[in-house]
C-alpha cells in the first residue's frame, strides 16, 4: 500500500496537506493562521461566565469572541450522578478546560475539563486510574508487555495514560521516552496555568505539520513531500527526535510548478464545493449541506450496469457506497447524515447495502454511526465532528440570494487567485499579466497582497496589473497574459502535471466496478461476519490513533479496509491495456502511461442525453408517487 502526503504550507495564511493513498485522494486538511481561533485540543483556563440550568450546562470565557459550552456530563466533579450544573459551577469560577469541537457559525466550541494530551505512542489522560492499552492492540503477548511496563509509570496526580496503536511495536524504551516528554509538558501547562490569570491560552496544539506527522504518518511505506523549506526543516528535526525511521523519507518540493498542481491534486480539490458527484457507472450522488443536516441523494442517471431495475438499483447502491464513504472524509462533513437510496424492494439487497456502508467506513478516523435502512428507503448515520466543514470553513452566505445558496469568503478568494497568479507566472514567458477581478473584491486584494504581488514582480520579472469588469461574476476572474518576446531573459520553466501518484478516470471507473463485485460475491453474511470479527478487535489497523483528544479512547473504531484483490488485479489490467494501447497507436510519440487518460470525469456536454425509460430512477419515482 502506497501513502504519500502533501503539504502545501508555503502560503502561512492557508496550508493544506493531502493525504493520497494508493493513488486516491483520502483525506484534505485546512487550516488558517487565526490568533483567535480555538483549535481541537488547545487547553485554556476559562471563566464562568453564565450558567444555564435549563439546559444543565454553562458557558465559559475562553478570550475570544464567542463564549464556550459546557454540558454538566463533561464537567469533572464530585457531588455525585444527579448532580445539577449550578451546584458544580458558579459564574467567575475558573476552570481548565480543553477544546473537543471547534466552534462552527454562531455556535461556540464545545469543550470538556477531561483533559488528553496525545503523545507520539501514548495518550496522558486526566483519570488516576486510566492505566490501559488500544482495543486494536489484540496480540495478547504485546498487551501483557504493555500493560507491565504501564505499571511501572508514575503519572502526574489524577491523570493516567493510554498506550496508542502506534506503540504496539515499540520498544519500552521508545515508550518511556514519550512517557517523559508528556510528563514535561503537563508540568509546564500546570505551572502556566498557575501564573495566567482567565481567560487564557495554556496550550496551544502543534501545527499541521508536526500534527500530521503524529497522527498520519507512522505507516511503513509513506512519504512526505512539503513545499516549505522552513517547514521542511522543522519537520526533519521531528521526525529525528520521535521518528527516526521516517527523516530519509521527508522530502522538500522543489519544482517550479506548484505542489498540488505538480501532482494532479488541485484539480481533485476544486470538486469538494461540488453538489453533485458523478460515479464511474453513470450514477451520481447530490450532496446538500443545511443548518440540520447533510442529505445525500442517489440517483442512476446513464447507469445501465445491471441485467433489469432491481439489479441496476442495488449495484448503483453499491458504488454508491463507496462514493459516500470518501466524500464525507474529503469533505469532512460531519453531525447528522440522511442517505436517500435507490428504492430496493429485496431485503436481502437492502441488507447488503447497509452492511456495505458500515464496512466502508470502517477506514473513516471519525466516530460514526448507522441506523438501519428505514421502509422509504432512508439510512440515518453520524460521524463525528470536531471542526467546520471544508465549505463551511470556505465559503460564506451569499448577499444576493440570502442564503439559499453559498460564495467563497474573500479571503478564499484572494488565496486562490493569488496561487492562480502564480502558476500562470511559472512558465517564465509571461511579461505582463493582467487580473480581472471583481469590483469589490479588488481593493481587498491590492491591501492584503500588496508584498507578496510586488516579490512576484522581482521574482519573475513581470508586471502584475488589476483592473475591474463589472460584468464578471462575484466570484469569478480572468487572467490575461502578455508573453515575453522570444529571447526573453526567463526560459520555459513550465513542466506537465505529474499524475503519477493520483489514479485516472478509467482506472477509478475499474475499481469501483471491481469493488462492487466483490461485495455481491461475498454476500452480506461474509461482510457481517467480518463487521464482528472487527467489532470484537480481531481486525489489525495499519493507521494511527485519532488526532482529536476526545477521540483518543481505545475504544474508537479505526480500520482502513485495504485495496481488495480484485481491485488490485483490475488495475493492473488497466495498466497493461494502457502499454498495448500505446504500442498499438503511438508509433512515433509514445504517450506516458500515467497521462494517457484524463484526471477528471467526461464533462456533462460529451455524455449521451438522459433517457428516463427503464432507469431505476424512474421506478422509484413511480413507487413514491412522483418524487
Amino acid at each position: 500500500m502506497s501513502v504519500h502526503i502533501l503539504m502545501n504550507v508555503v502560503d502561512e495564511q492557508e496550508m493544506r496537506v493531502a493525504l493520497i493513498r494508493d493513488g486516491h485522494l483520502d483525506t484534505i486538511i485546512h487550516e488558517r493562521i487565526n490568533p483567535d481561533h480555538q483549535h481541537c485540543g488547545n487547553i485554556y483556563k476559562a471563566k464562568v461566565a453564565n450558567i444555564e440550568p435549563s439546559l444543565d450546562a454553562a458557558f465559559l470565557d475562553l478570550g475570544g469572541s464567542k463564549n464556550a459550552f459546557i454540558h454538566i456530563d463533561e464537567v469533572r466533579h464530585d457531588q455525585g450522578p444527579k448532580a445539577r450544573i449550578e451546584q458544580v459551577l458558579r459564574p467567575g469560577q475558573e476552570i481548565l478546560v480543553q477544546v473537543t469541537k471547534e466552534a462552527i457559525k454562531d455556535k461556540g466550541a464545545c469543550v470538556t475539563t477531561n483533559l488528553s494530551i496525545p503523545g507520539r505512542y501514548l495518550v496522558l489522560v486526566q483519570d488516576p486510574e486510566g492505566l490501559g492499552v488500544s482495543k486494536r492492540i489484540d496480540d495478547q503477548s504485546t498487551r501483557r508487555r504493555l500493560k507491565s511496563l504501564l505499571a511501572t509509570f508514575e503519572p502526574p496526580q489524577g491523570f493516567g495514560y493510554i498506550v496508542r496503536t502506534a506503540g504496539a511495536e515499540r520498544s519500552d524504551e521508545e515508550i518511556s521516552l514519550d512517557q517523559e516528554y508528556l510528563g514535561r509538558l503537563w508540568g509546564e501547562i500546570d505551572a502556566k496555568a498557575s501564573r495566567v490569570k482567565a481567560p487564557a491560552c495554556v496550550y496551544q496544539e502543534s501545527d499541521v505539520v508536526l500534527r500530521t506527522l503524529r497522527e498520519m504518518a507512522d505507516e511503513p511505506e509513506v512519504s512526505v513531500i512539503l513545499d516549505s523549506e522552513r517547514y521542511y526543516d522543522e519537520a526533519r528535526a521531528f521526525a529525528m527526535v520521535f521518528m527516526p525511521e521516517l527523516e530519509g523519507r521527508i522530502q522538500l518540493h522543489r519544482e517550479d510548478l506548484p505542489l498540488m498542481a505538480y501532482y494532479g491534486v488541485e484539480e481533485r480539490l476544486s470538486t469538494i464545493y461540488d453538489r453533485k458527484v458523478q460515479m464511474p457507472s453513470g450514477g451520481n450522488i447530490v450532496i446538500e449541506q443545511t443548518e440540520a443536516m447533510v442529505t445525500i441523494d442517489v440517483n442512476s442517471a446513464r447507469s445501465r450496469e445491471g441485467a433489469d431495475v432491481h439489479a441496476t438499483a442495488l449495484q448503483t447502491n453499491l458504488e454508491a457506497v463507496l462514493a459516500i464513504a470518501e466524500q464525507l472524509k474529503l469533505r469532512d462533513l460531519g453531525g447528522l447524515v440522511v442517505i436517500d437510496f435507490i428504492d430496493m424492494d429485496s431485503r436481502d439487497h437492502q441488507r447488503l447495502v447497509q452492511l456495505a456502508l458500515r464496512r466502508a467506513l470502517l477506514a473513516d478516523k471519525a466516530r460514526t454511526q448507522v441506523a438501519s435502512m428505514s421502509r422509504f428507503g432512508l439510512v440515518e448515520m453520524t460521524r463525528q465532528r470536531t471542526r467546520p466543514s471544508h465549505k463551511m470553513f470556505a465559503t460564506m452566505e451569499c448577499s444576493h440570494c440570502k442564503g439559499t445558496g453559498s460564495v467563497k469568503t474573500p479571503e478564499t478568494f484572494e488565496i486562490e487567485v493569488m496561487r492562480a497568479v502564480r502558476q500562470s507566472l511559472n512558465s517564465g514567458q509571461v511579461a505582463k499579466l493582467d487580473v480581472v477581478v471583481p469590483a469589490d473584491l479588488a481593493v481587498g486584494l491590492l491591501n492584503s497582497r500588496s508584498a507578496e504581488i510586488v516579490g512576484l514582480e522581482r521574482q519573475f520579472d513581470c508586471r502584475i496589473t488589476f483592473s475591474v469588469d463589472p460584468l464578471i461574476k462575484t466570484r469569478e476572474y480572468r487572467l490575461q497574459p502578455t508573453v515575453r518576446k522570444r529571447g526573453g531573459r526567463r526560459q520555459n520553466q513550465e513542466k506537465p502535471v505529474h499524475s503519477g501518484l493520483l489514479a485516472d478516470w478509467m482506472q477509478a471507473k475499474m475499481v469501483a466496478k471491481a469493488q462492487v463485485k466483490e461485495l455481491l460475491d461475498r454476500g452480506a453474511a461474509a461482510i457481517e461476519q467480518e463487521l464482528t470479527d472487527h467489532a470484537n478487535g480481531k481486525v489489525m489497523s495499519p493507521v494511527a490513533a485519532e488526532s482529536s483528544p476526545s477521540a483518543a479512547s481505545p475504544a474508537a473504531p479505526v480500520s482502513p479496509v485495504p485495496v481488495s484483490r480484485a481491485a488490485a488485479a483490475a488495475m493492473d489490467l488497466h495498466s497493461q491495456a494502457l502499454e498495448l494501447r500505446r504500442l498499438l497507436f503511438s508509433p512515433v510519440r509514445p504517450v506516458p502511461v500515467e497521462s494517457a487518460l484524463p484526471l477528471a470525469p467526461p464533462s456533462e456536454a460529451a455524455k449521451p442525453p438522459r433517457s428516463s425509460r427503464g432507469s431505476a430512477n424512474g421506478s422509484r419515482r413511480r413507487r413514491r408517487g412522483g418524487k
